[in-house]
């Protein structure tokens, strides 16, 4: 037997003496003892029956710039503000304390975003509630960003966090070792304070995947990933992860101020949203338009300018969506001359 075979059967002969004791404890700590009645993770924020943030884990909401990420975050933390509810999202077991800490925004984003929170949970908007603590770290290096954080947890024991968002707590969202750090930490900081911690990262530009060695490991140890896209006026929230039964898919659109719920149908092709489009600017037959009115009233619809307008008129007659009569005016088609959708 060679001396190297020897000396890795010798680790496993030595005494139980021989391992650390911080090593000992934490394999006592960590073994599953089926005897205990240990209960399923409780629910702060449903959809339906269905979990979406429970104690003791982390989510975090993927999504490009202007998916409206902050309002989707306002909207989870709403639900779990406000009794009944927010956004199609529910509250199964009481509302607590929640801690929001934005690491990117100017104060008075930032107030807005208190101010929705505040209104969601029934609140007044001009005075400080115990229940909903908001931090501003912009200003600060990432090591004192997450210095604050790891305070803030300690000092107010929240029960729901947001942290908007986690890549500013690191130095490099691509470094390996400091993406398993920072997501680890949330890991031991949700069981340790038992709440839920959900956080931001953003997409890669064309992709659904969160960016960078961060959003890949978020996504391995999360409970709940939320992929945010916008489509015009809607925000469509499909699920990237959920480690339960995944809900039906919602959308929300922004309704004075607040993320409220809506449904949607489905992205519309070009072709359908320039049917909409001009369904919404030409007037009901026989009548007729002149094309600087039927530009002008396509740029008040879709709020473009005169040269896009301009190219929805050319495009919407050549695909007989309307029609050019023999003095220049346009009309919806008749029947004779609509288009066809058959092959023949």
């Amino acid at each position: 037997m060679s001396e190297a075979i020897k000396q890795i059967v010798g680790e496993f002969e030595k005494p139980i003496a021989d391992i650390p004791s911080d090593v000992m404890d934490a394999i006592k700590n960590s073994r599953l003892d089926l005897s205990l009645n240990i209960p399923n993770p409780q629910m702060l924020v449903s959809k339906g029956d269905l979990p979406v943030c429970t104690r003791g884990n982390f989510s975090f909401v993927i999504g490009l710039p202007g998916a409206r990420k902050s309002f989707l975050c306002s909207g989870i933390a709403g639900a779990f503000l406000n009794e009944d509810g927010c956004m199609g999202l529910d509250n199964p077991n009481g509302t607590g304390k929640l801690l929001w800490i934005d690491t990117e925004q100017a104060p008075g984003h930032v107030a807005k975003i208190g101010r929705r929170l505040h209104r969601i949970a029934g609140f007044p908007i001009n005075i400080n509630s115990e229940n909903i603590i908001i931090h501003m770290l912009r200003e600060f290096q990432p090591p004192m960003r997450h210095k604050i954080f790891d305070a803030c947890m300690n000092l107010y024991h929240p029960d729901f966090i947001v942290l908007d968002g986690v890549s500013d707590l690191i130095a490099d969202p691509n470094s390996s070792e400091q993406s398993t750090s920072v997501i680890n930490d949330l890991m031991a900081l949700t069981k340790k304070y038992d709440c839920h911690i959900l956080t931001v990262i953003h997409a890669n530009v064309g992709s659904e995947k969160a960016r960078g060695h961060l959003g890949a490991e978020a996504l391995r140890k999360c409970e709940t990933a939320i992929f945010a896209e916008a489509d015009g006026d809607i925000t469509v929230c499909k699920w990237a992860k959920t480690r339960d039964m995944r809900p039906d898919e919602f959308a929300f659109a922004v309704v004075e101020g607040l993320p409220t719920a809506t449904t949607y149908t489905g992205k519309q092709s070009k072709v359908d949203k320039l049917k909409q489009i001009i369904a919404d600017s030409m007037p009901k037959l026989p009548n007729t338009v002149s094309y600087s009115d039927l530009c002008a009233k396509i740029m008040e619809i879709a709020n473009i300018k005169i040269d896009a307008a301009k190219k929805k008129v050319s495009v919407a007659t050549e695909k007989k969506l309307i029609i050019k009569n023999e003095v220049g005016m346009y009309h919806l088609p008749t029947i004779d001359n609509r288009p066809s959708d058959l092959p023949f």
